[in-house]
């Protein structure tokens, strides 16, 4: 017997109630869906049934049947999740009603845009009626991605155009068949979990994206729950992964089945997050009922069924509008996922919203700037990239890890790290160690530094040093953290160079002349009077030199290192204060520390000397514990 080759694609049917879609299923497939002794009584579906039609030559098709009663849009929609096309079934003595334009609507606004509309019951209508039915199918599809959908008439009961049927969906189904993508994290939205006696939990899908192998673990969203995954099975049959597209069961021993309900979402570890607080588009049918800040919404996202109220953050108009949306749970979703957003009581469908990411709070009015923010995100959402760096550009700008972002998207960690260096490369993009940088956040940044450092050398402009407390004030906590993580090559194209202490050094000064020419009169008179000057104001008396001079004189004769400014209002030659650092480390080396040895010896007071061994400490040549001054580093730096 030929071996089994799933597509993967998993074709839904939709339709009216007792339209057939269930005895179309059994013809197809020799298996009847309905699980649940009261289906099988009734003739109705009221949950999801499940089979599976395999060719001669092994290749194999998933189907999925949802029922058509009105109060069950709910389990519609849930097993709508996964579908990557769809069979319409209207009965040929009903022609189109109700639930057949609802499920319809459902599944485009879900996206299933390729089917096929299938009118059982062939053997009960004559020729003017079909005609009649096919009239009214037409006039359904026309104008959407359906218009152009094959329309077959079958008899389940006596399997005319069941052939033709089988032929027509194997070529949907290789059409609509997915395509793995290497950068989406495995997602799997639970259609419905079960218990087996010496097993465990069983939770049953379709694979939304990504990959998952025996051994792995898998995430149970909202909850954070984890299990290893003990055995995969696709279509009832061992399978050791499971991959996008197909019906797929999932062994999870170390979960009970509440943690796996109809609405929880198996995801990677580290690729899920859930919230209350929605951000989302909302684009409306033309025939939607009335939507009003504040009132009671029904969203059905993925298999989850979520009570929750609609806030709008300033008027809108129109068929497409920007809401938040507040759950009563949590739930877990990726950006640009679909949801239904349908009127609660009396129950009618609003229209399709899309998901942008979760909120802090409610956005009001004076939120404009994070509106339109939002609003970016919201047309970014089928442009990777795009999206990528507007997620870069929050916190300030601050750099971020794969990880952080990954989890956001939806996305494997190495799939978004290859995405940022792919932006590096084009320059988009900056990598600082771990994390990266949006270039327009980068750009912004060195328009800031550039900014603070032209305004520093304008009124100090002897100055080679500047200090690092200016940048903290100007880019503020977050911005001081982004720049302070930069890497030195970038620093010095912001025209900075990093240093020890408290000052970064300005690269490419040019310090006037008249600014070194002070710079000497003043050093003449402070190197005269060795360890003891006169304070700062005689200092300035004495050098001839007026008060704004003698202040950018004094700037840079400590930034170039000729001079030592310990504490406020007491400059030293630079010479005068390596021979002191020389006499202190002789005596520490030799056995011990004598004030009073090298007061006499610099014919210094203390006033001038606590301050000197004071400095040494900061420099790192000496460190004080307790009473003792101990030797640390000799040749430590002075400046």
């Amino acid at each position: 017997m030929t071996e089994a080759q799933p597509v993967p694609v998993v074709i839904g049917t939709a339709g009216h109630i007792d339209h057939g879609k269930s005895a179309l299923v059994e013809a197809l497939c020799g298996t009847h869906p309905d699980r649940w002794q009261e289906e099988q009584e009734r003739g109705i579906t009221i949950d999801l049934g499940y089979a599976q039609l395999t060719y001669t030559d092994g290749l194999e098709i998933g189907f999925v049947d949802v029922p058509g009663h009105e109060k069950l849009v709910r389990k519609m929609v849930a097993g709508a999740t996964g579908m990557g096309a769809a069979m319409l079934v209207v009965a040929s003595d009903d022609g189109v009603m109700t639930q057949t334009r609802e499920h319809f609507e459902v599944l485009t606004l879900l996206g299933v845009s390729r089917g096929m509309v299938v009118i059982t019951k062939a053997d009960l209508a004559d020729e003017d009626t079909m005609l009649l039915v096919e009239e009214e199918v037409q006039e359904l599809i026309e104008g959407t991605s359906w218009q152009d959908a094959k329309v077959l008439a079958v008899s389940s009961h006596e399997g005319t155009g069941l052939e033709e049927l089988r032929v027509a969906l194997r070529e949907l189904a290789l059409e609509a068949r997915s395509q793995a993508d290497p950068l989406l994290a495995f997602r799997m939205p639970v259609q419905r979990s079960f218990a087996i006696q010496g097993a465990g939990t069983v939770a049953t899908g379709v694979c939304a994206s990504g990959s998952l192998a025996e051994g792995q673990e898998v995430v149970a969203m909202p909850s954070g729950k984890s299990s290893r995954v003990r055995r995969v099975q696709v279509h009832g049959r061992t399978a050791g992964v499971a991959e996008p597209g197909l019906r797929t069961a999932l062994n999870l021993p170390d979960l009970n089945k509440a943690d796996c309900d109809r609405g929880v979402v198996l995801v990677a570890p580290g690729s899920g997050r859930s919230g209350k607080l929605l951000r989302m588009t909302v684009k409306l049918l033309p025939d939607a009922p009335v939507l009003k800040h504040d009132s009671k919404v029904q969203l059905l996202a993925g298999t989850s069924a979520v009570e929750a109220r609609i806030f709008f953050a300033a008027e809108q108009v129109g068929s497409e509008l920007f809401v938040d949306i507040e759950a009563d749970e949590e739930t877990c979703l990726v950006p640009g996922q679909r949801c239904l957003l349908r009127r609660p009581s009396p129950a009618r469908n609003f229209g399709v919203a899309r998901f942008l990411g979760y909120g802090k709070y409610r956005l009001k009015k004076r939120d404009a700037d994070e509106r339109a923010w939002w609003q970016q995100v919201a047309a970014a959402l089928d442009d990777r990239e795009a999206l990528l760096l507007l997620l870069l550009e929050t916190d300030a700008g601050t750099p971020k890890k794969p990880e952080a972002l990954a989890r956001i998207l939806g996305w494997t960690v190495p799939g978004t790290t290859e995405e940022l260096d792919r932006l590096v490369q084009a320059k988009r993009v900056q990598q600082i160690g771990a994390a990266y940088l949006a270039a327009g956040s980068a750009q912004a940044m060195l328009s800031e530094v550039l900014s603070v450092v032209d305004n520093y050398q304008g009124k100090f402009p002897g100055r080679l040093l500047i200090p690092i407390q200016r940048f903290r004030d100007r880019l503020g906590k977050q911005g001081w953290k982004t720049l302070e993580k930069l890497a030195d090559e970038q620093l010095e194209t912001m025209g900075v160079k990093r240093r020890r202490g408290t000052n970064w050094e300005l690269l490419g000064v040019e310090v006037p002349k008249e600014i070194i020419a002070a710079g000497k009169s003043l050093l003449a008179v402070v190197d005269q009077h060795g360890l003891t000057p006169p304070d700062w104001p005689e200092v300035v008396a004495t050098s001839g030199l007026d008060q704004e001079m003698a202040e950018n004189a004094r700037g840079y004769l400590v930034d170039s290192g000729q001079a030592v400014q310990p504490i406020e209002g007491l400059l030293f030659a630079f010479t005068k204060v390596d021979a002191f650092r020389k006499a202190v480390v002789a005596q520490l080396e030799g056995g011990g520390m004598d004030i009073p040895a090298l007061r006499d010896q610099f014919q210094a007071t203390r006033k001038f000397v606590m301050p000197l061994l004071e400095y040494l400490d900061d420099c790192g040549v000496t460190e004080r514990r307790g009473p003792n001054r101990l030797l640390r580093e000799p040749d430590a730096s002075l400046l």
